[in-house]
């Protein structure tokens, strides 16, 4: 286990990067100061730690790298020419819930600066984190938030390892469910998914977008339930290839629960 502060709170939603010399890095959502105690009877806020290893599993580091993150958004990260950039849905005290991001620079997290000011104020976890993929000093980040009680999925580029983001780039057409990922291109752009939301209906669409806004038409790849058992889609890149992974739940005939199972499919690289 990467943490050992003995307490029963949550530590969940981790995400893995490769560090030199075969080193494996993680970050995780940690709630051990949410721990109530006699100075806190509430509890504080949920953190954002880090834990590294080496190729002989010793921990070389850990600390903090955010002490106030949004409770269950999942978290992100990838590997950049310039280090390790790693994203998830910060929290303010003033209930403010967009993404950020901070990097891993001289052994040091960076402070989280936001990749873009939604100011999407609401007052409990959406359960819904942000994509990263990273080619050099290349980065593109893909997210969820909601404007005028409507659900909308972005994505932004940046070209200097995630110190500074490029304007936000719609994805959804209507409205979205979010449940985003992304993966970047040869050619700079990057393909992106999100979870359509129209006519009370959920579809998992693909669209490619490019640093400068423009964007292909959406691509259905699938319909999914709009509620939670549809989970989070997956994408990844395999040569010229993209591969989709997605649950569905089907209810068998004499069964009195629904079974969810997981599907796949592969498409070329948009164009």
């Amino acid at each position: 286990m990467p943490h050992h502060d003995g307490t029963e709170q949550q530590h969940a939603f981790p995400s893995f990067f490769e560090l030199p010399g075969n080193g494996l890095g993680v970050i995780w959502l940690d709630g051990r100061d949410t721990q109530p105690s006699e100075a806190n009877p509430e509890g504080g806020p949920m953190a954002l730690r880090y834990a590294a290893y080496d190729a002989q599993w010793k921990r070389t580091a850990e600390g903090a790298v955010d002490v106030r993150a949004c409770e269950c958004c999942s978290t992100a990260a990838a590997v950049t020419a310039d280090g390790v950039l790693v994203a998830f849905r910060d929290r303010t005290e003033k209930e403010i819930r967009d993404i950020a991001v901070a990097r891993l620079e001289n052994g040091k997290w960076t402070d989280a600066t936001p990749v873009y000011n939604d100011n999407w104020e609401v007052y409990a976890c959406p359960v819904n984190g942000p994509a990263l993929s990273a080619r050099g000093r290349q980065a593109a980040v893909a997210w969820y938030t909601v404007k005028a009680d409507r659900g909308q999925a972005y994505a932004a580029f940046s070209s200097d390892a995630g110190r500074s983001w490029g304007a936000p780039i719609r994805l959804d057409d209507a409205a979205s469910l979010g449940r985003v990922d992304i993966e970047l291109l040869d050619d700079g752009s990057a393909a992106a998914t999100w979870v359509e939301y129209a006519n009370g209906r959920g579809q998992l669409r693909l669209r490619r977008v490019e640093p400068s806004g423009a964007k292909s038409a959406a691509i259905p790849v699938a319909g999914v339930e709009g509620g939670g058992a549809s989970g989070f889609p997956r994408l990844a890149r395999y040569g010229d290839e993209l591969v989709f992974a997605w649950t569905e739940s089907a209810q068998a005939a004499g069964e009195s629960e629904s079974a969810l199972t997981v599907h796949t499919a592969v498409a070329p690289l948009p164009q």
